[in-house]
């Protein structure tokens, strides 16, 4: 089967005016440093933003999600900045977005389209541009307006042209007949995805796994290539990776734990794409622990930390134990309030710089002390034809006393509930 999962749109914007929208029960605040967040994803998509704007209303319009008043300011707005997109900080429905497009007659791009077209530039493996494809597909499918019909290249089969129109059948329902297609041999490529995922993960399965979750540019890559060794691209922007990387870790007292670095999250993660990447995320519900790393240098750090536990909870993720991470502690002073309040809130998180390498080892010491209290003290009577026991014993569990004896070998030992199995047949006691 022919695979074109290019999903970068063909000719993107380049001069966009940004739209914020404060809702009644909305802080001003909160709308500015959405907006702000907007920015950068602007920035990170190579969008040049020309212009910012925030509308206070009550409820969104029906028709433009903002007033008809502000759409005609926008009018000459767009003219004098030479702007081709408007990009709203909202969710626009489809046809809000086609009224929009017919008045300012410019590409209306609202959050969610501009968060898929990051991922989209972002995408380098197959399985993440077919997350993405997967993603942009179902989002294009209510709305099929111009600013969507590059997704033709998303083409996954024969010679990837569309269906001849039917008798009697419309431009619309072909899009549509289309779309609902690619959307099916795109979904059936990620279950091989997924199956191949599934098959890794059972390989693995007496590992014990922790993953590395936070908001997106909170610094997780940076820490995994600290505790790993690994060169994981770790850029300051938004979504800087999209694929999970997992690498063992070893850990003091010969322990090793499987480490996953997954998507960054952000606030108003589109639902499609929490979807797209279901086999993805699917590290995180694995995980034996999660490490959320946080941002503490950054002013909105409490409802960065607040949108994780949404996404977490989205996934069913919430009863996995958690372990927090304060990251960037070197861009603080040391009397900071924020810290201070926070540290107040999360008294067993640890402060680190990832960057600098400050709390880095006392992390690594935190996470062997966590893992070296779960397991079972057994004394066990090993003979001496049986020398791949001993070598688990020694690389999964912490040999706490050894004697030499001319019949077997006696060994103490404090091991992990998953391979109790394996030693159970020379149990003395436990």
């Amino acid at each position: 089967m022919q695979e074109l999962y290019d999903t970068r749109a063909p000719n993107p914007p380049s001069r966009a005016i940004l739209i914020g929208v404060k809702l009644r029960n909305n802080l001003m605040h909160e709308t500015e440093e959405s907006l702000q967040e907007l920015r950068q994803l602007a920035e990170t998509a190579g969008i040049e933003v020309v212009c910012e704007t925030i509308q206070p209303r009550n409820a969104p319009n029906p028709t433009y999600f903002i007033g008809e008043g502000k759409v005609e300011e926008l009018k000459p707005l767009v003219e004098e900045l030479d702007a081709d997109a408007i990009i709203f900080d909202e969710e626009l429905s489809p046809a809000q977005n086609r009224n929009l497009e017919k008045a300012l007659e410019v590409a209306t791009i609202d959050r969610t389209g501009l968060i898929l077209q990051v991922f989209a530039q972002r995408a380098l493996t197959k399985e993440a541009r077919l997350q993405v494809a997967l993603a942009q597909l179902e989002y294009a499918l209510p709305r099929l307006t111009r600013m969507w019909t590059h997704l033709s290249r998303l083409a996954t089969g024969g010679g990837g042209g569309r269906h001849l129109r039917g008798p009697g059948e419309t431009q619309l329902e072909m899009d549509r007949r289309w779309v609902r297609r690619n959307i099916g041999q795109v979904r059936k490529a990620l279950d091989t995805v997924e199956k191949q995922r599934h098959t890794q993960r059972r390989n693995r399965a007496e590992k014990i796994k922790v993953s590395l979750v936070g908001y997106t540019n909170a610094g997780k890559s940076t820490l995994f290539n600290v505790l790993t060794g690994e060169t994981v691209l770790a850029e300051d922007k938004l979504f800087a990776t999209l694929d999970s990387t997992t690498r063992k870790l070893d850990l003091p007292h010969k322990q090793q734990i499987l480490l996953s670095d997954t998507v960054g999250f952000i606030k108003k993660l589109p639902h499609q794409l929490v979807a797209a990447f279901k086999a993805t995320l699917e590290e995180v519900l694995e995980a034996d622990l999660l490490l959320h790393v946080i941002d503490v240098s950054h002013p909105e750090a409490e409802a960065q930390i607040a949108a994780v536990n949404v996404v977490l909870k989205e996934l069913e993720a919430t009863d996995i134990p958690m372990f927090m991470v304060f990251n960037k502690i070197d861009r603080l002073k040391s009397d900071n309030e924020e810290l201070h309040i926070l540290q107040c809130q999360y008294p067993e998180a640890l402060p680190i710089s990832a960057q600098r390498g400050d709390g880095v080892p006392a992390l690594i010491d935190a996470l062997a002390q966590r893992f070296a209290e779960r397991g079972t003290d057994l004394s066990l009577c090993i003979p001496y034809t049986e020398g791949k026991v001993l070598d688990l014993l020694h690389k999964h569990g912490i040999v706490l006393n050894t004697e030499y004896e001319a019949e077997a070998i006696y060994v103490e030992v404090r091991l992990p509930d998953r391979y109790l199995k394996s030693v159970s047949q020379f149990l003395v006691s436990s």
